[in-house]
């Protein structure tokens, strides 16, 4: 969506293309995106002289000589395409003004969300489109920010792209705005102090000045001018820039989700969690790892408890009973995991059929714990497949617990395992041998306790430094 530098780019496009010029008439190609009369809008601007182009916000305001001004917002993919005398419209055309020259200024929007409207230039600021937006960054108060923010309950990057708080910025420019200011993305409004409200109309003001410059961003099909590409989407340092190394620290850049859109950050430098993931093979001593780690305060999430929690669900049951028949249910109509464990022995269809179907389950469990605890410092997940599952992409910092096959034999008799044999055998399909390298950490657990306390210490405090 075109934001603030971009609609400012087109605005002086259109200034230096139409500035002057006379409307001989128009065609309305799309008449549900005329928000006035449909009729009066064509005959309004009949004969009419474009005679200044403004801005406010992302709304373009286009005057005329006769007393009316044209609001026109772009929305999605909304662009103004200039064509001569000789030359066709093209496909989405929705409304061509036909100039006195021969020109054609033709509005061009391949999903229609784009609206325009003719009012009289004395009520354009009472229009409710117009009226109910914030200032923009240039001529923001940081009091008055500070207040708007303190009294919201939304998140900071929600709050940024509420358009009547301050207007202007939008998914692009928020996410560098909220990089270079150092800012947690997922942190609530009201936490923002007032020195912080400095630094993002700071960095406001900073990176729109620049994109501006530059042309705005050509992302997705918006373009100032035929053939002509914004150039700030070289600068970008955040938006779009997921999984790259962070300009600042080299950290991988993550993206999340806040209401629907996308959120791109550094977890380090915007000090939002760091999720660290725990692998390994069967009864290596990941939950005691986990537990360790879960008595130094930090957030943890264990798949096998959510399985067990998933286990208990009646969509699951149901589709279990399907794939097992009624015989996994014990006499209190629980899910039996022994019987599952004796099936997929013995069963490897049934094995794969299990997995398929409840691998998603837990994958998207795990996607909702990280997104819910943005604002931690330090999460911990803990997931045995995470190699065969494919997402320790999910993860900032992998550790991998491994221990020899003596240790991994005693941990299952003190469990209480009724066929260590069987428990093993299944593990086989664990690819952490061959996934060791991805690991940023390793732990070999076949000490004291310790001595895993003390290597587990010693792998927080790496990475917080």
């Amino acid at each position: 969506m075109p934001e603030l530098p971009e609609v400012e780019t087109v605005r002086r496009s259109l200034e230096k293309l139409y500035l002057n010029k006379t409307i001989d008439h128009v065609e309305v190609l799309l008449p549900r995106m005329i928000l006035s009369n449909v009729n009066d809008f064509s005959t309004i601007l009949k004969n009419s002289t474009f005679t200044s182009f403004r801005r406010i916000g992302k709304y373009l305001l286009i005057d005329l000589d006769n007393g009316y001004t044209l609001i026109s917002h772009l929305r999605m993919e909304g662009k103004y395409i200039k064509r001569s005398k000789n030359e066709s419209i093209i496909a989405h055309t929705r409304v061509v003004f036909h100039l006195s020259n021969g020109d054609k200024m033709c509005y061009d929007d391949s999903r229609s969300f784009g609206i325009m409207k003719l009012v009289k230039t004395s009520e354009v600021e009472s229009q409710k489109e117009i009226s109910k937006l914030g200032p923009e960054p240039f001529t923001c108060d940081v009091n008055y920010l500070y207040s708007k923010l303190h009294n919201d309950n939304s998140e900071i990057k929600l709050a940024l792209l509420n358009q009547e708080i301050m207007t202007g910025l939008g998914n692009i420019y928020v996410d560098e705005v909220l990089f270079k200011s150092k800012i947690n993305p997922f942190r609530k409004a009201s936490s923002i102090t007032l020195n912080e409200c400095h630094t993002i109309l700071e960095n406001s003001i900073k990176t729109l000045e620049y994109a501006i410059k530059l042309g705005g961003s050509t992302i997705s099909s918006y373009h100032p001018e035929k053939g002509v590409d914004g150039r700030f989407q070289n600068e970008l340092l955040a938006y779009g820039k997921s999984n790259c190394p962070c300009p600042n620290c080299s950290s991988t850049m993550r993206k999340g989700k806040l209401g629907g859109r996308g959120t791109t950050y550094c977890p380090k430098c915007q000090n939002v969690a760091i999720s660290v993931g725990i692998t390994g093979k069967i009864a290596s001593g990941k939950s005691t790892v986990l537990n360790m780690i879960k008595e130094k305060g930090y957030k943890i999430f264990s798949s096998d408890l959510e399985v067990a929690r998933l286990y208990t669900t009646l969509p699951v049951k149901k589709e279990l009973i399907k794939i097992f028949g009624e015989q996994v249910l014990n006499d209190n109509l629980s899910i039996s995991k022994e019987y599952i464990k004796n099936a997929i022995f013995t069963n490897p269809e049934l094995k794969k059929k299990l997995e398929d179907f409840i691998h998603p389950l837990v994958k998207n469990s795990i996607k909702a714990f990280i997104n819910k605890s943005k604002t931690e410092k330090l999460i911990f997940i803990e997931v045995p497949l995470m190699f065969e599952q494919k997402i320790y992409t999910l993860f900032d910092y992998i550790i991998g617990v491994d221990s020899s096959y003596k240790t991994q034999v005693a941990h299952l008799l003190n469990r209480g395992s009724k066929s260590v044999e069987t428990d093993l055998i299944i593990n086989q399909s664990n690819k952490f041998d061959k996934n060791v390298s991805k690991c940023h950490y390793i732990i070999n657990n076949d000490g004291t306790l310790e001595e895993l306390q003390e290597r587990v210490d010693h792998i927080i405090n790496d990475i917080l430094k």
